[in-house]
């Protein structure tokens, strides 16, 4: 047992090491620049006021909070989103698996699935509601200006969620 905490903090240490040699920019995400040390594009919206979304009360009352927005980028309209939870251990996995699940619809109609890419944010913005917050975007396949912005928004999956713990 000795040997395979030794062995992943080794690997944890070379891979700390190997980060701090990347340059601060580090290719594209998307269109964007990426920051290598967040991995969120420098372009990308931090969650304000005017972002839209809600909140996900467990059973055992843990809570996630998520906030998007729908922006246009080169040419196309992406979906840019945070989100944060507090609660046992396992919540993280549950808003994980629930997001993974979860689409961006446009009047109804599926334009995008799986949401896990919305950027985790820490659980002390909660009470702002994520305000100030960083967000992951993606693109939706959309042209720009083929569908009204504020038309885009995200549908939770609605049921049981399982995951292994």
């Amino acid at each position: 047992m000795p040997f395979k905490i030794t062995k992943s903090l080794s690997a944890i240490a070379v891979g700390l090491s190997l980060s701090a040699c990347l340059p601060a920019e580090t290719g594209s995400q998307n269109g964007a620049s990426v920051n290598a040390t967040t991995g969120v594009a420098a372009s990308d919206p931090v969650v304000a006021a005017s972002f839209d979304g809600g909140s996900v009360r467990w059973n055992d009352d843990s809570v996630m909070v998520y906030r998007f927005m729908a922006i246009e980028r080169a040419g196309e309209v992406f979906l840019c989103g945070a989100y944060a939870g507090e609660g046992r251990s396992y919540t993280t996995q549950f808003n994980r698996e629930l997001l993974r699940r979860s689409a961006a619809t446009v009047n109804g109609e599926e334009v995008m699935r799986n949401l896990a890419f919305f950027n985790r944010a820490s659980a002390e913005t909660l009470e702002a509601g994520l305000e100030g917050s960083n967000t992951r975007c993606r693109s939706t396949g959309l042209a720009a200006g083929s569908v009204a912005l504020e038309d885009v928004d995200v549908e939770l999956r609605q049921g049981r969620i399982r995951i292994r713990v």
